[in-house]
């Protein structure tokens, strides 16, 4: 009998029955991909009080600005901090193999113990590794399975749930249930971080004239076009017909428009069948004093100007009210995120 099975007293097939349906209802009760890692991790780590664990998040393509096609050849990993910013770590060769091969697990043991490295993945991509290392036998070893089994179901359930079937960004309900953390982490990062609302110029006329087949298709371009132009860091989001958000970050304080222009541009030049196709947007800066619902509206606000004074064109709420042209507590107009 394994040490996971001592602790669980009792006949050890009873027990471990009785906690893996603990597991279930507890991972039930999460409701973002996001939540899942840290779970995984703290049921890991009580299997062996002296384990240690921590999460990274993969970051494909990091070094570049494209997010399309990321190689498995180039990847950082990010380690989320509870306090303070996220911070890039170095890997070694056994994280490098399970995030090139998407290995679901890989186990390295020596004399200090026993390493654990399980992996998170959607559509063969590494999301998420976890990381364990502690005094392991070979009685925890179904335990350990029965852990990484439920987790890997459940996150992949709940990707799914999270992203818009047609464009496969993420959707409403991912934004909802992960703004909080993904603010965070942009604050708490050393770069700068944007808030951004897009919204494609006279799209309900696209679909009238040419029919919502031929409006898909624009959706699913531009899409593809945002995954092309912003850096696998950033965050996309669509909200339904003709709306989308980005939380990105930049390099410098004064350069937060710079890849909505790059964006717009790319859009403005793009071979649309069927004719020319714009965008407007509006942002704003992140900022650890402004509340959530106060961010949403300033971009908003800017986005409501952008599309009243000649559209495909960016616009930054700050800009605007040191121009003269926002009142800073400007109320939101009928351009509205969540309507």
């Amino acid at each position: 009998m394994g040490p996971a099975e001592r602790r669980l007293g009792g006949d050890p097939e009873a027990g471990s029955a009785q906690v893996f349906a603990g597991d279930v209802l507890e991972m039930l009760q999460l409701r973002s991909s996001d939540a899942v890692p840290a779970w995984l991790a703290a049921g890991l780590t009580g299997l062996d009080g002296a384990a240690r664990a921590r999460v990274l998040r993969v970051l494909p393509g990091a070094a570049s600005r494209s997010r399309s096609a990321p190689s498995h050849t180039l990847f950082s990993m990010e380690e989320p901090r509870t306090a303070g910013a996220s911070r890039i770590v170095q890997s070694d060769a056994l994280i490098d193999a399970a995030i090139r091969e998407a290995r679901p697990w890989c186990v390295e043991r020596n004399a200090g113990g026993t390493r654990h490295v399980l992996t998170l993945s959607v559509a063969g991509r590494v999301r998420f590794v976890i990381e364990v290392r502690g005094m392991f036998d070979e009685g925890d070893s179904g335990r350990l399975a029965g852990l990484a089994s439920i987790a890997t179901g459940y996150f992949e359930r709940l990707i799914d749930a999270e992203t818009d079937p047609l464009t496969r960004l993420f959707n409403r309900r991912a934004f909802q249930t992960q703004l909080d953390s993904s603010l965070r982490r942009g604050v708490m990062g050393e770069r700068p971080w944007f808030f951004a609302v897009l919204d494609i110029d006279h799209f309900k006329r696209i679909n009238d004239a040419f029919g919502h087949l031929y409006g898909d298709e624009i959706l699913v371009r531009f899409a593809r076009l945002m995954r092309e132009t912003f850096r696998a860091t950033d965050l996309l989001y669509r909200f339904g017909g003709e709306e989308f958000v980005v939380i990105y970050g930049v390099d410098r304080e004064d350069a937060g428009e710079a890849p909505l222009e790059r964006f717009r541009v790319a859009i403005e030049r793009h071979p649309f069948p069927g004719g020319r196709v714009t965008v407007s947007a509006g942002h704003a800066r992140i900022a650890d004093s402004t509340p959530i619902s106060t961010l949403i509206d300033r971009a908003d606000v800017a986005l409501y100007y952008a599309k009243t004074h000649g559209r495909n064109q960016v616009c930054g709420w700050e800009r605007l009210v040191k121009e003269g042209k926002l009142d800073s507590v400007a109320p939101r107009k009928d351009v509205t995120l969540f309507d």
